[in-house]
């Protein structure tokens, strides 16, 4: 793979492995670079150490949530800015209000198609 085709390194969190494999499959043929985590913590300590261009966080997770994830983010300086897209299953509007209320840059509602996630991310990174 040629590094210029590379746009950009994707962080995807979500407990859902199918999921997780989907997005991470629709992403990767778009010619981004992504790395997967099944969980927030994992997910951090792995910002720690690289920072990507933006996040795609499941709002409902067992270990830590994905809004608890999003306020960690958002609280500290050096992902205050990152693109952060909040997926969702269930499309309860208050939930989604509040995540952008915590500074999500927008939301991807379930259930989607790969070109409709390639859009969201693509949508996200000019915004940001």
């Amino acid at each position: 793979m040629e590094r210029s085709w590379i746009k950009g390194r994707v962080f995807v969190v979500d407990d859902d492995p199918v999921l997780l494999n989907f997005l991470e499959g629709a992403l990767a043929r778009s010619g981004y670079l992504v790395q997967a985590f099944e969980t927030a913590r994992s997910a951090l300590h792995a910002a720690a150490i690289d920072r990507p261009a933006i996040w795609l966080i499941d709002i409902r997770m067992p270990d830590m949530d994905g809004m608890e994830l999003l306020k960690m983010l958002r609280a500290g300086e050096e992902h205050r800015q990152t693109p952060v897209i909040m997926v969702t299953g269930d499309g309860r509007l208050d939930r989604i209000a509040s995540a952008m209320g915590a500074g999500a840059t927008t939301y991807l509602l379930k259930p989607f198609s790969p070109q409709q996630v390639v859009e969201k991310v693509y949508a996200a990174l000019r915004l940001g």
